[in-house]
């Protein structure tokens, strides 16, 4: 049989009974507009970071980073690789203003243009990453439009997606290799020889997604115990996943591991960071945090904005922080911000708050997909269908980012509690996607009419959220 051509074959993404689907074709294009949206009024001065970041992309054409030049030396460099290069050739031909920073010479004007150029790869990584999506999609449930359409329609919901996108950072790209990786660890779930063209390809992503930011390496116990998971169900299978994942670890870490090893000899640690002896809080700091959600005062639907929440309640900011903007690098403007400027919080504030309320559907469905997932790891008896495998990877995948997360936050949260922020695990949402769909698929083999129920109420959560999708610090403020 002869195979399809790539733009045949990408095209049948988006087909459903041999035409194209406006619905699945409408949400991809929805989402990448609102992220292209972002990327073009989005002041590239304004995100968590970001002078930081726009400094090591400066200073990365001379050198790597130190502790001496950004804060940020410890995040790894392919983020900032294509954007320092186009800073090389700003300053050649679109600057004649540089000053020496650390030994490097440096334009200000093109600080700017870096930051823009940045974002606009990230809106290429968004258009990369919802086609892997839907690759993954069909890999699961071939030629079936719905589970695709519940991961876009989720995605589509999801306001740190956008927030993210639109921001200097490594995150987009942690987005778009978190998803490759699943797409090729998946083709190799349904492997039965070493298939060393797959291997090379899922090493060299891995290692890419590693020198994207370390939170890429949560990835690892999630393969780990899925080797343990396949071993129980089938010792035959186990032992050809362990020889294929070696492989694959070893060939990310000549890919990715360097920058690791740089780290250690300048700083004497494979995990450097720039808060360099964390204070621990004790148990009852501790408790506090974790416990407290702010919803008995129901202070999460009223002024869901900084400094509301601060050192109180892990739920409540992070929470705020995936549908809303607790921080304030997106819709919420701070006072003092921008030269002369008043902040919007009297305005935006409120409306943040009914946002959260409005999310609470979307929360509880992400949660019980979580939930659905988890059965798929303790079902014994039950067959490891590719299916159930995926389901049981992505959970894990998703359990070691959350619990990898929360030892990062104990570490550090008493000392500095912006370490607090949903774009720093924004993984754990790509996974939930898949979680969710699967649930949705169950519901919709119950019931059709419950399905196409879930959709339109959260379509109608979409309208009502869509204005915290699209940023407020615009070039307009000037910086």
């Amino acid at each position: 049989m002869k195979k399809d051509s790539f733009p045949q074959r990408f095209l049948n993404l988006f087909r459903y009974d041999g035409r194209l689907d406006p619905i699945l074709l409408g949400l991809c294009l929805l989402i990448n507009i609102i992220v292209l949206i972002n990327a073009i009024f989005q002041h590239p001065k304004i995100g968590y970071d970001v002078g930081q970041n726009l400094i090591y992309i400066q200073v990365l054409p001379d050198r790597l980073p130190s502790q001496n030049d950004t804060y940020e030396f410890f995040s790894p460099p392919l983020p900032y690789f294509l954007p320092s290069r186009f800073d090389i050739l700003c300053e050649h031909y679109g600057s004649t203003r540089f000053s020496t920073y650390n030994g490097s010479e440096v334009s200000n004007v093109c600080r700017t243009y870096d930051g823009k150029f940045a974002q606009a790869l990230n809106v290429l990584l968004s258009i990369g990453t919802t086609i892997l999506l839907l690759m993954i999609a069909e890999q699961i449930k071939p030629g079936n439009r719905f589970f695709k359409i519940s991961a876009l329609m989720m995605l589509a919901l999801l306001t740190v997606y956008y927030k993210t996108f639109s921001q200097v950072r490594g995150e987009p790209y942690v987005v778009f290799f978190i998803a490759l990786s699943i797409y090729l660890i998946n083709e190799i779930l349904k492997t039965t020889t070493l298939d060393y063209r797959l291997i090379l390809a899922t090493g060299i992503s891995l290692g890419l997604l590693v020198l994207s930011r370390q939170w890429g390496f949560f990835i690892f116990p999630a393969i780990f115990l899925l080797i343990i998971w396949i071993f129980i169900q089938d010792r035959q299978t186990g032992w050809l996943r362990a020889r294929q994942f070696f492989l694959i670890t070893l060939l990310s870490a000549i890919t990715g591991g360097w920058f690791y090893i740089h780290l250690y000899l300048e700083y004497g640690t494979f995990s450097a960071f720039n808060i360099q002896q964390p204070a621990y809080p004790s148990a009852e700091e501790t408790l506090t945090f974790f416990r407290q959600t702010e919803l008995q005062n129901l202070k999460l639907f009223q002024e869901p904005v900084r400094p509301v929440f601060d050192h109180q309640s892990f739920f409540a900011i992070m929470y705020s922080e995936t549908w809303g903007d607790y921080w304030g690098y997106f819709t919420f403007i701070k006072p003092g911000s921008a030269p002369d400027n008043i902040g919007n919080q009297a305005l935006i504030a409120p409306y943040l708050g009914e946002v959260n309320l409005a999310s609470v559907l979307p929360s509880l469905l992400l949660f019980t997909g979580f939930v659905f997932g988890i059965i798929q790891i303790f079902q014994p008896g039950k067959s490891p269908t590719s299916e159930r495998t995926f389901l049981v990877f992505i959970t894990l995948l998703a359990l070691s980012t959350i619990f990898g997360y929360l030892w990062f936050i104990y570490r550090y949260f008493a000392q500095n509690n912006l370490v607090v922020k949903a774009t720093y695990i924004i993984q754990f949402f790509i996974a939930l996607l898949f979680l969710f769909s699967g649930f949705m698929e169950a519901v919709r083999k119950k019931s059709q009419w419950a399905y196409n129920l879930i959709l339109i109420v959260l379509t109608l959560v979409f309208i009502h959220n869509l204005p915290a999708m699209i940023t407020r610090y615009t070039m307009r403020l000037g910086f």
